[in-house]
Formats: structure tokens, sequence, C-alpha cells
């Protein structure tokens, strides 16, 4: 199914492929056919086209930001609400957004350079300082937003949750739920320059650790947990920073926004000020980390050379759903960072250990008794003529040696309702050597996943205790002879406006459109939550996706991880183990 708008032409720019969609736009690559140069083209959701005010909010507010003249904000070109379309016109940033900088750095087991940290760190706080000038609080400032072009600039864009500022807000909680502000998960209404100073904390203290300070499988969760709860101390996830960093960054995150720094100017000087003066206060005494948690390391890839490889491609595919339920968080953090139990957990635990001390007090154990077996009875077996040919299987799940010459026997039984021994007539053949398995589990000792399938869906789940991203998943069908030609369902689909990760203990899924016949497999360990669902549908077009569905003389998809073969699967077992580095 095409998207509509793809091919058409806006006013004096048309629309040429999509490039991301988020909860309230979609974003398309365009080409401004006058001045023949590449254009980002925002459209509002089309669920929000009946909505007049809305709509003009939209316009209005890409009208004002046109007159913003700032090397850190994305510049506005156009504005319009025609042809059926409300939309504006911006500079197309060629590069990547730091979320997925920093969801290289993740998947390598490293965090980006002191000196990116802080480059990153000022270019947000100078775009801030700027729109708070001008009387405008973003409101929605997360990794996602910041976008680290090939030539090496950093702007802010996305400034779509600002609309109601002047208007008011009706207090609906706006921004995402890791890098809100507390006075902004109260209510809407509340939100105050410093709030953006707060996400900003937040995005230093996830670039600094690795972790974002709160994290919890439930948004509202992590909400009450910016209002009530203090941050883990920045050093506890990274020793090594030094305590004057720490003491800037958690002065960021205070709650009260009159405890914080009033700009982001004063935040990013003490932030540099904090790094100058590494040795001159003396260590903290940390508690232990825990047994076989990584050892932090900085990466020498600068966030420059990220942003110039290249993007992966979304294909244009509104028929996607992306389905998210209970909402995981998007930690891309080393294992040391555990969140915290919900206290209403221990006291239900409590209460349930109390009651069985009580029970047992009263009654003693309870007993049970099984019922009787089910009687046997014989039933006569037909005579029948069976005749077997016993041939080598090839090895699947384990790493064999290959098989020598051998014979292969032709046997012939006869079976009676008596008690005579079956005759086996044997006849000498030789079969050819196979050649030697490719292995179905390259890093046994790595982190484990199981994938669960039947003909109309397929599940992921993460049983390790590392996140790990989407977008290093990928899953191929082999053809008859092994060979990858089939069709490629890339992991990046999962991704979605606010989520790139699989934590532990969560599934991803892909569900064939529409397709009840067989159901939906719903295995029981996936009941902790989805991260999200792909819908793919059964038609010439997304034919490649489904990979693991019985078709043909296919009998095998494998599994890659940034493009290394690390398993290889049997469609017919409907169950695999992988392991991820």
């Amino acid at each position: 199914m095409k998207d509509p708008i793809i091919g058409q032409q806006l006013a004096n720019f048309r629309v040429e492929r999509l490039l991301g969609q988020g909860g309230m736009a979609t974003v398309y690559v365009g080409q401004d056919v006058k001045l023949q140069r590449a254009v980002a083209i925002k459209v509002i959701d089309k669920r929000y086209k009946g909505d007049a005010a809305l709509a003009q909010r939209f316009v209005n507010e890409a009208r004002m930001m046109a007159k913003w003249r700032h090397e850190n904000i994305i510049q506005i070109y156009y504005a319009d609400d025609a042809q059926g379309y409300s939309y504006y016109v911006m500079e197309y940033v060629d590069g990547q957004d730091l979320s997925t900088v920093m969801s290289v750095y993740a998947d390598e087991g490293t965090l980006m350079s002191i000196a990116d940290v802080l480059r990153i760190g000022n270019a947000i706080a100078n775009a801030l300082d700027y729109a708070h000038r001008q009387g405008v609080i973003h409101r929605d400032i997360k990794p996602s937003n910041v976008l680290i072009a090939k030539d090496g600039r950093v702007m802010l864009g996305d400034f779509g949750m600002a609309l109601e500022v002047r208007e008011g807000s009706m207090g609906n909680i706006f921004g995402t739920p890791h890098y809100i502000s507390p006075e902004q998960a109260r209510r809407s209404a509340d939100a105050v320059p410093q709030s953006d100073l707060y996400s900003l904390g937040v995005i230093l203290y996830e670039m600094l650790t690795g972790a974002v300070p709160f994290n919890d499988p439930s948004p509202a969760s992590i909400a009450l947990q910016h209002i009530s709860e203090p941050p883990p101390p920045p050093r506890s996830i990274n020793p090594d920073l030094p305590p004057a960093v720490e003491v800037v960054i958690l002065k960021a995150l205070e709650k009260d926004p009159q405890n914080r720094y009033q700009t982001g100017a004063k935040l990013m000087a003490a932030l540099s000020e904090a790094f100058k003066s590494t040795g001159s206060t003396p260590k903290i005494a940390l508690p232990p980390l825990p047994v076989n948690a990584p050892t932090i390391r900085r990466s020498d890839i600068s966030i420059s050379q990220i942003a110039k490889r290249e993007a992966p491609k979304i294909k244009p595919a509104p028929h996607y759903p992306m389905v998210v339920g209970e909402l995981p968080p998007t930690v891309r953090a080393s294992s040391r960072f555990q969140p915290k139990r919900s206290w209403l957990f221990g006291f239900l635990l409590l209460l349930l250990l109390g009651f069985g001390y009580w029970y047992y007090a009263q009654y003693g154990l309870p007993t049970f008794q099984l019922p009787p077996p089910p009687a046997l009875t014989a039933t006569p077996v037909p005579t029948l003529t069976l005749t077997v040919t016993a041939a080598p299987e090839t090895p699947t799940q384990l790493i064999l040696p290959a098989p020598s010459l051998s014979p292969s026997a032709t046997a012939t039984q006869t079976a009676a309702p008596t008690e005579s021994l079956p005759t086996f007539t044997a006849e000498p053949s030789l079969t050819p050597t196979l050649p030697a398995a490719i292995p179905t589990i390259k890093y046994p000792k790595g982190n484990q996943f199981t994938l669960f399938w039947n003909e109309t869906s397929l599940h992921v789940l993460n049983r390790s205790r590392e996140t790990r991203s989407f977008s290093g998943f990928a899953f191929e069908r082999l053809d008859a002879d092994g060979e990858a030609t089939l069709g490629r369902f890339p992991g990046s689909l999962w991704n979605n406006a606010n989520f790139k990760y699989i934590p532990a203990k969560y599934c991803a899924s892909i569900k064939i459109y529409k397709d009840e016949d067989p159901p939906y497999i719903d295995p029981s360990d996936c009941h902790g939550g989805y991260v999200g669902i792909v819908q793919p549908r059964r038609d010439p077009e997304d034919e490649h996706l489904v990979f693991w569905d019985p078709r043909g003389d296919t009998t095998q998809f494998r599994v890659l991880w940034l493009d290394e073969e690390i398993a290889r699967c049997e469609i017919g077992a409907g169950t695999c183990d992988v392991f991820v580095p």
C-alpha cells in the first residue's frame, strides 16, 4: 500500500520518501523544485485533520519559528494548510539523531568521549537558551530530537510540544517519561524553562553513564520516580566520573526548578569546569559493583564518524502499526543499573507469606488426593507391512564433524498381533559425505534470546539481563542451498518514536495482519510485556518479511547480529534459542 502523499507536490516542494514517524506528525524527505535543495516536510497526522484548532496552531508555530535564526536550531522555510494537509517545510539535516548514535555506543559496550558529551550538551543548551528568550518552552527534550549532521553540526528540532505554550495547556502530561521534569509529570501547564534544562540533565546523565536515572516497565511509574525519588548518583554507575561532575548533574536534576541551573549556559559552564578540576576533590567511597559488571569504556569513535554512516532506510509502510502495550524503558546501559522494586510488590509478598504462615499454624500442610489412573484396555493391532529406509539426518542444534561414508539399510518389517520378532534384510549402499554443518549457536555464552513462532506470528523474548537494540537484529529465510536469497526482516522495523530497545524479560513480535487461521501464538513467557508489534500483510509486497512460515522446500532461517550470522533455526521446530554477544 503506497503512502498517498509520496509523489505529490505541496507548493514548491515535492514529497519523495518517508523519513520518520512520531506521535502527532510524519516527516518526509522532499525536494524544493525552485531552489533545487533537499528539505524535510512535516505533515500533521491524519488523525488530527479534523481538529481545526490543532492544525492552525501547528502552522502558526511553524510560521513563528521561521523567524528564528540559530545555528543549533533547525531552520523553518515554509508552512501552509492546503491541499488537505497541514504541514511545514524545514531544513533537511543529513546525518543521525542522538538516540541512534547512543545506540551504536551501547551495542559496542562503550560510552562516547567527554569532548563529544560537552559539544552536544553545549549545542542543546545554546538552542534552549535562545528559545527561552523567545518565550518558548520546548517540553520534549530527548535524544531523538537532537540531530547530528554529517558535517558535525548539532541541532535541536521538533518544537511540536511547544504548540500550546501561549494558549495554555489542558493539563495533560507531555514529554517522554524517561526525560520528563517533575513539574511536567504533575501538570503540563507547570512547565518552565528550567523544565527543559532538567531534560538536558537527563541526557547528560545518560551520555556519561550509559543509563537513564529512572527506569520502570510502566511510564506512569517512571513519572512518579521523577517526582518523588532522588536519582541514583552517577558515580554509582560510572565510578570513573569525577565527584565534581556528579555534583553538577545532580543539581541539574533537582526536584525544585529554583534549585537547578537557571540557564543552559550556566549548566554547561559548571560541567566543563568540573571536568577541568578532575582530581582536585578526593574520591568518595562507593558501594562495591555487582559481580560480572562490565567495565566502563570510552569509545574512540566520534559522533561525527557515526553521523556519516548511512542511516537505515525506512520502508514506506503505513500498514505496519507499531502496537505498543505497557512500554518498557529505553535503558542503553550496563547491567549495573538495576531498577528499584516497587514497595507495593514487597508489601504484597509479605502479606502472602503471612497468610501462608497463619494457614500452616491453623491447618497444617494441605493434602491432595490424586484421582485413580484410567484403566488400560488392549486393542487388537492390525497386520501391516512397513518398509523403512534409514538415512543420515542433517545436524541442526549441535556442531558435529562431517560424517564419513556409511552404509544405509533397507528393512522390511511385518507386524502382527503375535510376539514374533521382525526380520531385516540389509542392502549395503554408499551415501556421499555431507558438508560440515554451520554452527547454529555461535556465541553459546552470550545473552540468550528465545524465538517462538507458528504460521501466523513470531515472538522474540530477551531472556538475558542486558538491553539490546532492535536495529542490531536481522532475520533471513534460507533457500534449499542454505543461501539467504528469499527475503530479510530488519529488526529496525520494530523501532518507534520513543523505544528502540528490547529490555530484559520483554518480547518483540511480528503478527501477520488479520491472519486468524491458525490463531496467533501467545507464549506465557511473553506475558511480562511486549515492546512492540509489527504487522505485515500476506501479499507479494510484504512476503519477504515473513521469514519463518513453512513455504516450498525451505526449512531454515538464520539470525544475524550486526550483520554477523549467530544462529540458524529449523522452521519446523517452532522455537529456537539464540545467543547475542
